[in-house]
C-alpha cells in the first residue's frame, strides 16, 4: 500500500467515524425525547437521523469500493486485516484507531436504535391497547359471555365514549 492511498483510507474511516459519531448523538436525543414524549422533536430528530443514515450507508458503501479497488476482496471486513499490513507504525496506529472507533461506535448505535425501536413500540401498544378502550373492544385473549353464558371473543358491546 502506498503512502497516498494509505493516507486516503485513513481520511476515509476517520470521515465514518466521524458519522458514526453524529448518529451516536441523535440516537441518544432521539432516546431522551422518546421518553419524554416531545412528538414535534422527535419529527426534527427522525429527520437528522435519516439524512445520517443515508450519508453513512452512502459512505460506507465508498469505503467498499475504495478496498475493492484496492484487492481487498472483503471489503470492510478485510480491512483490520489490511491495517496489520501497513508498515509505517504511525499509519498503522491512526488507522487501527479510528476503525476500532468505527466499530464500537456501531455497536453502540446498533444497542441504541434497538432500545429506542422497543420504546416506539411499547408506546404503540400502550396507544393502540387505550384506543381498543375507548372504542369498548377487548384484546385479542380475551372473552367475555353472553346472557346465554357462552363466551364470546372480541365483541363490541358498548362505547365507552360517544363522539
Amino acid at each position: 500500500m502506498t503512502t497516498h492511498s494509505s493516507e486516503q483510507l485513513l481520511e476515509l474511516v476517520q470521515t465514518l467515524e466521524h458519522i458514526s459519531s453524529q448518529l451516536n448523538d441523535i440516537l441518544e436525543q432521539e432516546q431522551t425525547v422518546l421518553k419524554a414524549q416531545d412528538s414535534q422533536q422527535l419529527t426534527i430528530l427522525s429527520v437528522k437521523k435519516k439524512s445520517l443514515v443515508s450519508a453513512l450507508e452512502n459512505h460506507t458503501k465508498t469505503v467498499h469500493i475504495f478496498l475493492h479497488n484496492m484487492n481487498v476482496k472483503k471489503g470492510l471486513y478485510g480491512l483490520s486485516n489490511l491495517i496489520s499490513e501497513i508498515k509505517s507504525e504511525t499509519e498503522k496506529q491512526l488507522l487501527s484507531t479510528s476503525w476500532l472507533r468505527t466499530q464500537t461506535l456501531s455497536e453502540a448505535n446498533k444497542k441504541i436504535n434497538e432500545v429506542n425501536g422497543s420504546i416506539i413500540e411499547l408506546n404503540r401498544r400502550h396507544t393502540q391497547r387505550s384506543l381498543d378502550v375507548l372504542r369498548g373492544q377487548v384484546g385479542a385473549t380475551s372473552s367475555t359471555y353472553g346472557a346465554d353464558g357462552h363466551a364470546m371473543k372480541n365483541k363490541i358491546s358498548r362505547n365507552i365514549s360517544i363522539v
